[in-house]
């Protein structure tokens, strides 16, 4: 009875195991069903089973009774091997950038049909008799649910792609679980802007804040649909601070996450997680470049068995699940239009919701720059080339490595510093993150100086910005020349552009920028979304020279010494102001060179 039953065991061991590979299509659900019943099958087979029965079979057929089978060998031989395998692709898993777990893999999935083909054989022969065909009948058909949109609001373009209103903060997997096989992606990501897009991130907090006293309060979710979309897809109304338990916490200095990984240790995915997290960008399922958070979600993904288990063994178990078959894993998290721009447009392109007016079109002057020419490979460059790659000593030096532990070798390995503008709130948490943006920003613009006829003309070229310099919520942004000339005998006959006591750049001074105003002509100062008439935009357009000139009067005294900087902060003064008022803690932003130039005239 013992024999038969290891038999049979055995049997459907090896019919599971073969199921579960892509030619015979398992539906996922049964899929993530049988492959825990077959790893966990497998272990009890060998371990109260398989040693003893078969020291007994190969004693009793071989030593008693002097049978050489050499199909049996080739069947011990092959079960060796696929048993090996096997535990290999549970504890180490064939994530693709390790040679022994490509080899497990295809050892234990070939293996396993010789496996089968020999233990019939080898019954079939013992026993004289012929063989019956075996019929598997394990035909369960799922029917899967008709797709349909839900849009979370009217204030963004954001819709969920199920039959439901909301979802449950459970529905969301936090992003600390992603650590465990994504270390390095997870601590790029941990530390940028990103991460920090609501409750951690100052700015943003007093801005919706003040959205919601101005406008409603549900004019928030005009804010929320790309800064904090989670929250905004369970039915909250605003963002909020994090909690260390009953005290709000401060993340603006936190390096490393440590809050989410704490409470994601503590409650699971129970408390959700605001900001642009890992499932927020990678279960996108389609996304269009009309901004306001242009995107469909849907968290219905495949997922293994015991992943969304709380404890820890459990976690543990379906990480070997994925490791050791990751390929319906890496389907889920990753679509092939992430690369390109309309997935970035979704939310780098802004408009008012009531009246449509476009507050920013950073996808659109990417759209009409030369970085646009998918004709010609060697000059066509999308938003992730750029914003996901690797900077080095002030150029693209992309990074070779994985993305995932012991994954394939990548000679670019995306990286998720998200390098933009605003290195002074990376700054904050992670100097290398705020290296990796000012290096950007270097590679942006030019400088070039003359003097003829006494007038300095300045140029400013946009050599690396694929849009608008700069772009963005380019009101909030300051990017302008400090411009000092002095005579030969060392007197300043020109500046231009210097910062005053309270912080403020001098009147006259040079910038590019953009300037809002309402319906009267006025600035709308904070309230940029008051936006109804542009009073200036002095941007410069990507691969364009802007040409700045300053009389430097006459009867000048060569040689003339001229030095030229372009400077940027993040934000103006004022507006740093009134953040400080709510967070006192908050410093002001540096303001940084990204390109000078001195010039002796003669």
């Amino acid at each position: 009875m013992r024999r038969l039953f290891v038999k049979v065991a055995l049997f459907m061991m090896f019919v599971s195991g073969i199921l579960m590979y892509e030619p015979f299509e398992l539906s996922w659900e049964n899929f993530r069903l049988i492959q825990p019943l077959h790893i966990a099958g497998s272990i009890m087979i060998m371990l109260f089973f398989m040693d003893s029965f078969i020291y007994k079979h190969i004693r009793r057929y071989f030593f008693i009774k002097k049978i050489n089978s050499t199909e049996g060998w080739l069947l011990l031989l092959a079960f060796v091997l696929v048993t090996l395998s096997g535990v290999y692709l549970f504890f180490i898993g064939n994530r693709g950038g390790d040679m022994f777990g490509i080899i497990s893999f295809n050892i234990h999935l070939y293996g396993s049909l010789a496996l089968a083909a020999l233990f019939l054989w080898h019954i079939i022969k013992a026993k004289g008799q012929n063989a019956q065909p075996l019929a598997l009948l394990s035909a369960v058909l799922l029917a899967y649910p008709s797709v349909s949109y839900s849009k979370v609001t009217e204030l963004s373009l954001f819709e969920i792609e199920e039959k439901r209103e909301a979802y449950h903060s459970e529905d969301w997997t936090n992003s600390a679980k992603c650590k465990s096989c994504h270390s390095e992606i997870f601590e790029q990501w941990s530390n940028s802007n990103h991460k920090h897009m609501a409750g951690s991130n100052p700015y943003y907090m007093v801005m919706e804040t003040l959205a919601g006293e101005v406008e409603g309060q549900e004019f928030r979710k005009w804010c929320m649909g790309c800064h904090n979309p989670s929250a905004l897809s369970v039915g909250l109304a605003k963002s909020t601070h994090a909690m260390d338990g009953n005290f709000v916490s401060n993340e603006h200095f936190e390096n490393g996450a440590k809050t989410l990984l704490a409470d994601f240790k503590e409650h699971g995915n129970f408390r959700l997680e605001e900001g642009v997290s890992c499932i927020a960008c990678h279960q996108i399922t389609d996304a269009s470049s009309k901004g306001n958070a242009s995107f469909r979600i849907s968290l219905d993904r495949q997922k293994y068995a015991f992943e969304d288990s709380n404890s820890d063994l459990g976690r543990w178990f379906s990480e070997k699940l994925i490791n050791a078959n990751p390929q319906v894993h890496k389907e889920s998290y990753s679509k092939e239009f992430y690369k390109e721009s309309r997935y970035c447009a979704s939310c780098h392109d802004e408009f008012h919701p009531q009246n449509g007016i476009k507050i920013v079109s950073t996808f659109e002057e990417w759209k009409k720059s030369p970085f646009n020419n998918p004709n010609d490979k060697t000059k066509h460059k999308t938003c992730v080339d750029c914003h996901m790659t690797y900077l080095k000593d002030d150029k693209f030096a992309p990074l070779k490595g994985t993305s995932t532990e012991g994954g394939v070798i990548k000679d670019d390995v995306k990286v998720h510093y998200f390098a933009g503008s605003n290195h002074f709130l990376a700054g904050l948490r992670d100097k290398k993150h705020e290296e990796q943006t000012l290096q950007l920003l270097r590679t942006s613009a030019k400088l070039d100086i003359d003097i003829k006829d006494g007038v300095l003309e300045v140029g400013v070229k946009n050599v690396g910005a694929g849009h608008h310099l700069p772009t963005g919520v380019a009101d909030f942004r300051e990017l302008w020349l400090e411009v000092e000339v002095k005579d030969r005998e060392g007197r300043v006959i020109l500046s231009s552009g210097r910062l005053k006591d309270d912080g403020d750049i001098e009147d006259g001074s040079r910038l590019f920028q953009k300037v809002f105003g309402d319906e009267e002509g006025k600035p709308v100062g904070l309230l940029f979304w008051k936006y109804k008439t542009l009073l200036s935009d002095t941007r410069i357009p990507a691969g364009e020279r802007r040409a700045e000139k300053f009389a430097l009067g006459e009867n000048l005294k060569y040689p003339i010494q001229a030095s030229v900087k372009l400077n940027f902060r993040i934000y103006p003064q004022w507006v740093t102001d009134a953040v400080r008022k709510v967070f006192p803690v908050l410093g002001n932003p540096n303001v940084v060179e990204l390109a000078g130039v001195q010039k002796e005239f003669k």
